[in-house]
Parts: structure tokens; C-alpha cells; sequence
């Protein structure tokens, strides 16, 4: 049984500055536990509750349980790939609208294009830029206007 996990921080037992002001849940999947630990620790800080799986498969469990407002995924992961990944999430009706950013270090248009046929809203390229990563997630999840004053 998969269990669902809170960024490092909410682990430690501190609250999150998105904790602490009620901030969406979103989902960071990766295979690489310091690429999570570097996308929760932005997103946490710009004012998101943050979850973290390690390949597609179990992130798929976990929108079972649980909704996100928005999916930053990886693109090369064992057990199931992110392309898969969101394909699945576009076929279910509960996930079908929510935003989803792919995250990768495959730089060719053919991998963005493949990203965004097989469902992603955005494609980005690894190493990933904080303020950037952070923007764009408030952006695609309505929350620009960050009520936490969390800085990115």
C-alpha cells in the first residue's frame, strides 16, 4: 500500500507556509528523491501543500485518494513513464481538467510536443528555475495573488 508523502519539512513536524494558509495540494512526481525534495521545497514556499510520489503508477494511486490542484511530473521514471502518466490522468473524469507541468531534462521539440499531445499543459526543462517553477504553478492553479505573502 502506497503511503501518501508531505514535502520534507511537514515531515520534520513544522508547518508549511502552505499549510499554514490553507494552500492547494499539489502532486511532485519524480523518480530522483532530490529533484522532489527541490520542486516540494519551491512549491512549498510559494504557498502549496505539497505530496510527492516516485514513479507514475504510485502518483496514479494517489489521485485516487486525494485531490490535487495541479501534477508537476517527470517525464523518464521507472514502472510508469510521466507520458503514461498523464495520458491516464486525461482519461479519468476526476483528473481530466487539472493542470499538469512536465518536467524534464530532454531538451527536443519532439519531447515538449509529445508532452503537450499526450495531455500536459507545459513543458519544462530541467534544472528547473524557482521563480519560474513558482509563477507558473500559481498561474495554472488561480492562486497568483499568494494570500501567504510566500516569497518564491
Amino acid at each position: 500500500m502506497t503511503r501518501a508523502r508531505v514535502s520534507n519539512q511537514a515531515d520534520a513536524g513544522a508547518q508549511t507556509p502552505g499549510a499554514a494558509a490553507g494552500g492547494a495540494a499539489v502532486l511532485v512526481v519524480d523518480d530522483a528523491a532530490t529533484v522532489r525534495a527541490y520542486h516540494s521545497s519551491i512549491l512549498t514556499h510559494a504557498g502549496f501543500v505539497v505530496r510527492e510520489a516516485a514513479n507514475g503508477y504510485e502518483a496514479l494511486e494517489m489521485t485516487l485518494a486525494e485531490q490535487f490542484a495541479l501534477i508537476v511530473v517527470d517525464v523518464n521514471m521507472p514502472v510508469m513513464d510521466g507520458y503514461t502518466f498523464v495520458e491516464e490522468v486525461r482519461r479519468g473524469s476526476l483528473f481530466s481538467d487539472v493542470p499538469i507541468i512536465m518536467i524534464s531534462t530532454e531538451r527536443e521539440s519532439g519531447d515538449a510536443q509529445e508532452a503537450y499531445r499526450r495531455g500536459a499543459n507545459l513543458y519544462l526543462v530541467k534544472p528547473t528555475d524557482p521563480e519560474q517553477l513558482a509563477l507558473t504553478a500559481r498561474l495554472l492553479t488561480g492562486r497568483l495573488a499568494d494570500p501567504s505573502g510566500g516569497a518564491s
